[in-house]
This record gives C-alpha cells, structure tokens and sequence, in this order.
C-alpha cells in the first residue's frame, strides 16, 4: 500500500496510489506547467537558488497550519494510524486459579489449588483482516484529512475572491463619488453665478451622491464580514497583504475526459467511497471467517498438598498439565445472519460508491459548463462593454462641451460606465469562483510543482 503526498505542509494529507499512473502523470505536468505559467511562481531550481515562493502558496500554507478543521481532521487521522498497532494482535491471555473448599485426593496427595493460563488463537486469517481493516480505515481518515484541506482552501478562495470584488468595487464608487462632489461644486458655483438654469442638475447630483453613499455603506459591511470570515478561516491570523493580490488561477478548461479522470483518481469523498467498500468486503470475509473455530491453547499447574498431618511435600508431586481446545461456532442461525448482514452492506457500499461518483461527474460537468458560460460573459465585459461604455462616456463629454447635450447625459453615461465596471469586477469574481470550484471537485488545494517527483 503506497501513498503520495498531496500537499507540500502536512505529510498524512494521504491519497490513495491507483496502480495505473499515467492519467496522473499527465495532471501533475499540467499543475506544473500551469504553475510555471503564473507569475512570480518559481520552479525547484529556482527555489533552490535562492527565489520565494508564490505569493498564493504562502496563505494556502499557513491556512492548513492554522485551520482548526484541518488540525482537527490531522488529530483523527494520528488517531486512526496509532489504533493500526491494536488491530490484528492475539487477544489478551487469560489467567484463572481454582481453589478448592475441600481438596481433592489423589494419588500423591490433595490437590488444593490450579492456575490456568489460557491464550484464544483466531485461525483463518482472521487477524490479518483486523489488521486490513484497521489500515483501510486511517486511508479513510487521511482522505478525511484531505477533504477537510480541500474544503477550507475552497473557503478561503471564495472569500477572497469576493473580498477583492468587493474592495474594487469600493475603489470604482469611491471614485464615482468624487467625479459627483466635483460635479456638484461645479453645478453650484454655475448657478451661483447665474450660470445654471434651474436646481434640477444639483438636485440630481446630490440624490445620485446619497445613493452613492448608501452602496459604500453596504460594501463595507460586506467587506468586513469576508474579512471576519477570512480571519475566523485563518485562526486570528488573516492579512490581505498574504495574497499580495493573487488570484485563484484559471485552469484549462478544455477536455471533460481530461477533468473527469483526475476526480475519479483524486477527489477524496469518492475514493473514501472505494475505501468503505473494501472495508465493507474485508468484514464480509471476516464474518465468514467467524464460522470456524478457534485455537485455545495453554497451560495448568495444580498444587499437591502433604500426604498426612504434619509431612511435609514430596518433591515432584506438583502437577502441571498443558490444555488445547476449540471454541464451537454452534449457533448457525446467527452465523448465517452475520454473513447475511455483511452481505448486504457490501451490496449497500457499492450502491453508495456509484452514487457518489454519479454526483462527482454531474457536478464536474456542470462546473465546466458554467466555466464556459461565464468565460464568455467575462470576454464580452473585458474586450467589449468596458471599451464602449468608455468610449461611450468620452464622447458624451465632447457633446457636452459642444452645447448639444445636457449635462444629464453625461451623468446618465458615467453612471452606466460604473456599473459595466461594477458588472465585470463580478464576473471576474464568479469567475475565479467557479474555477476554484473546479479545482474543488478533483481534489486538489493547489498548484504543487513537488507532486511531479512523487512516485
């Protein structure tokens, strides 16, 4: 049974090793050359002559450092490999003593007093299965351990993703706000001065400013609530500057085959599937094995007493004897129903195993599906809506300057170039989302170069 680690800080983060490692050669060149291709990430050799790490590995690391989930999941999993060392042992020997209220006669004397030592010796390779099943069941509690990084990583990254929408969006209406205060000086100093027609424009420019104003206010609420979130994820030791603004990478997207694969191998949940099937297969064998009898083995010593009043004992009368036995399997009905129940929890495991890997495939493919969806949508906000609504709002100034429109058109095209900005910051964001989500679903935390060494 071999393992590989799937990540660079905790070394019991375990996945299973599927005999056939090409699909998985093939992730680990993608996640390298995907690293590669980031800025700022570093390979080995650079590492080692001397460049950091990414910016994104470092939150990523002290997160699983940090994450009481992830300490609790780590603790269960420690838990579970010590309890390997129980399993599969001889049971604990049995020591009995009879005394007798009368003592026996025999021919050398009146036996008094018989210690027993007794040892049940499980045939069958009953205690090879305990032992099995006991090491199934801390692969379990590593894929555990690896479910739980997965899941805490995927929160951090939608929250961070979401905190940088959020923070950029205040930058865009922030300077809204000013463009409008300096709108509005210049409305008031017109109309001071005779300039302006009526109060209209000032009017609008204040109650536009006013609903400026309530929008910050609920983006900074939301804001400090994806810090609080951050924080609580980080156990007390969150700062923005960790990311240096890095965000979630975009993996291709290209071959559902490609993706498919790399769940079937990685995702834990399903693998932990496998593994409660084999266990549930190692106990159908040992409840088989339950009907056969066992090995009793040991040893007796009786103790000889004086063969009349006041003589003492003869040497050598002290008996001691060596006993075997078989413990008798003898009620069929409830050996056959043991079998019976492990039986069906085989059956039951496997049903289960397929309806999770039914659920691992409709949402990888749907996590594709949306990735394509909003991939369109972001190249529609970056290369077109941003471009036009800007150029939108330039020649409004012209027009503006030129007396032939008013300077209600003008405020009306600035508005919808901040809201096509607000819009893409969106986009970008569910975008990011939705490919962490991706990521999610394969199992994987990060983009590990180190996994390219791992046999």
């Amino acid at each position: 049974m071999k393992y590989f680690n799937f990540c660079g800080r905790h070394p019991v983060a375990l996945v299973r090793q599927l005999p056939d490692g090409s699909t998985l050669l093939a992730w680990l060149v993608f996640l390298a050359g995907s690293l590669s291709a980031q800025p700022g990430r570093s390979t080995r050799a650079n590492r080692s002559a001397g460049e950091s790490l990414s910016p994104l590995s470092t939150p990523i690391q002290l997160l699983l450092a940090n994450n009481k989930q992830v300490q609790a999941a780590e603790k269960a999993y420690q838990a579970a490999t010590a309890s390997i060392r129980a399993k599969g042992k001889l049971p604990d020997p049995m020591i009995e003593g009879v005394g007798f209220v009368q003592p026996i006669e025999t021919r050398n004397g009146p036996t008094e007093l018989q210690i027993m030592l007794g040892q049940k010796i499980p045939l069958w390779g009953k205690l090879r299965r305990q032992r099995q099943i006991a090491e199934e069941q801390a692969a379990i509690a590593a894929l555990n351990l690896r479910h739980s990084q997965v899941e805490v990583v995927w929160q951090m990254r939608t929250a961070w993703e979401d905190y940088l929408r959020l923070e950029r969006s205040l930058q865009i209406l922030k300077s809204y706000r000013e463009e409008l205060n300096s709108f509005r000086s210049n409305a008031l100093a017109q109309y001071s001065t005779g300039g302006g027609i009526t109060q209209h424009p000032i009017l609008k420019l204040q109650i536009e400013i006013s609903l400026i104003e309530s929008k910050i206010n609920s983006l900074q609420s939301d804001l400090q609530s994806r810090n609080n979130d951050l924080v609580a994820l980080f156990d007390g030791k969150f700062e923005a500057q960790l990311f240096a603004a890095q965000r979630t990478p975009m993996p291709p997207t290209e071959a559902v085959d490609f993706w498919l694969a790399q769940a079937r191998e990685l995702n834990p949940g399903y693998r932990k599937s496998l593994l409660e099937l084999e266990i549930a297969s190692l106990q159908h064998e040992l409840a088989r094995r339950k009907n056969y009898p066992d090995l009793l083995a040991g040893v007796t010593y009786s103790f000889i007493g004086p063969d009349g009043a006041g003589t003492a004992p003869a040497l050598g009368k002290d008996a001691m004897g060596v006993k075997v036995g078989l413990n008798i399997p003898l009620w069929f009905g409830k050996n056959r129903a043991r079998v019976q129940s492990a039986e069906l929890m085989v059956a039951s495991k496997d049903e289960l195993a397929q309806e999770t890997w039914n659920r691992l495939e409709n949402g990888v493919r749907s996590t594709l599906h949306a990735l394509h969806e909003i991939e369109e949508t972001y190249l529609i906000y970056g290369g077109q809506l941003i471009g036009e609504s800007e150029q939108m709002l330039a020649s409004a100034f012209s027009a503006y300057e030129t007396g032939k429109i008013s300077f209600l058109d003008v405020l009306d095209s600035q508005r919808m170039v901040v809201r096509v900005r607000l819009e893409f910051e969106s986009v970008e964001a569910r975008r990011r989302i939705v490919s962490a989500k991706l990521l999610k679903a394969t199992g994987a935390t990060q983009y590990e170069e180190d996994l390219k060494n791992e046999n």
